[in-house]
């Protein structure tokens, strides 16, 4: 009796180690497959920081992206040239922000596009493909042109571009029903300055 109930002890063991490891080989996977999304509060978006200098910004960031690259333009009006140093981070070849410097060599700016898509967020909940008749509807804000071929509107600290292309019978939106129904947010703009963009 003692033998067949040490046997019993011991398969019963046995099956509940086996199920344990089966349960911790599938967490990865579960896991792994969450995709993370990133806030873009209060100036920060993982390791940037608007306002500080970019300085120790890691190569990569997980999840946000896997690399970035430092460009200078040169731009040109008729008032003449000037010129503008940036960052453009990308993640799988995917443009997803871009961190703009000023003469002080700190971030001035960051601009949310295409890719940033699915993964970053504003801290309202908005985002580059938001819907922009909801946009325009939550959020009471006066609309403008933009020489780009946008439109936009500043709210604090963000301003929301929406593509021209997607407000056809207007230049500037003065009701939702302006935009068209598939018109979404294009590009999400951070600025230290709570003045209209």
């Amino acid at each position: 009796m003692k033998k067949y109930l040490l046997f019993l002890l011991m398969v019963a063991g046995a099956l509940c180690l086996h199920a344990q490891q089966r349960t911790t080989a599938q967490r990865p996977t579960t896991q792994a497959s969450a995709a993370k999304t990133f806030v873009l509060q209060d100036g920060k978006l993982g390791p940037i920081q608007i306002g500080q200098r970019f300085a120790n910004i890691p190569a990569t960031y997980a999840g946000l992206y896997d690399k970035y690259t430092r460009k200078v333009e040169t731009m040109a009006d008729e008032d003449g040239e000037w010129t503008v140093e940036y960052y453009q981070f990308t993640k799988a070849g995917k443009n997803i922000f871009r961190v703009d410097i000023d003469d002080d060599k700190k971030m001035s700016h960051l601009t949310l596009q295409a890719g940033s898509a699915s993964i970053v967020k504003t801290q309202d909940g908005y985002y580059v493909g938001y819907p922009a008749r909801t946009l325009f509807t939550k959020k009471r804000m006066n609309w403008s042109t933009y020489y780009q071929g946008t439109a936009f509107a500043s709210n604090g600290h963000y301003t929301y571009f929406v593509d021209s292309d997607d407000i056809p019978n207007t230049d500037v939106p003065y009701n939702a029903s302006d935009f068209k129904p598939t018109a979404k947010i294009s590009s999400i703009l951070y600025h230290l300055s709570t003045e209209p963009y």
